[in-house]
């Protein structure tokens, strides 16, 4: 049964579906945090680890951005340095031993910054980053790095 155009509207202001929602933002989230933590201290795919961690770099910035956390905060400093580094081993597959430790520190500076960020703009940052994934350039440093202003 397909929901009417008034169902589908008052959806979002329904508390208990905007619970649900939250959880299920908060679980996809804490997921891809653990896949890209553990991709990059043990794993060996180049491809998943560029994947995971760059997803999980995007969602944060933007998140942090849409919640007005400075550019010049340094967890998001850290957090662009691990943008770069995931570009490079992008550009040199095999060099992820030369990278690791941007790499993580990245990823803990994101698990410092997330719970600054509300569940909303996270999920709205997924929402985006889908959007940008589905276009003619995909996700580039630029998409993390860019100043808020930018945004």
């Amino acid at each position: 049964m397909n929901p009417s155009k008034r169902q589908l509207a008052n959806t979002w202001r329904n508390p208990v579906t905007a619970a649900i929602l939250k959880n299920q933002i908060q679980r996809d989230l804490r997921s891809l945090q653990t896949d890209a933590m553990l991709h990059a201290l043990i794993g060996a795919n180049d491809p998943v680890l560029i994947d995971n961690a760059g997803r999980l770099a995007y969602i944060t910035a933007d998140a942090a951005r849409a919640c007005h956390i400075p550019n010049d905060e340094p967890d998001l400093r850290i957090l662009h340095g691990a943008a770069r580094a995931l570009a490079e081993l992008a550009a040199n597959a095999g060099d992820r031993h030369q990278h690791r430790q941007s790499i993580t520190s990245g990823l803990a500076a994101a698990e410092r910054l997330l719970p600054r960020c509300s569940v909303w703009a996270i999920g709205t940052a997924a929402l985006r980053l889908d959007q940008l994934l589905a276009g003619p350039d995909g996700l580039t440093v630029y998409h993390i790095t860019q100043p808020a202003e930018a945004a």
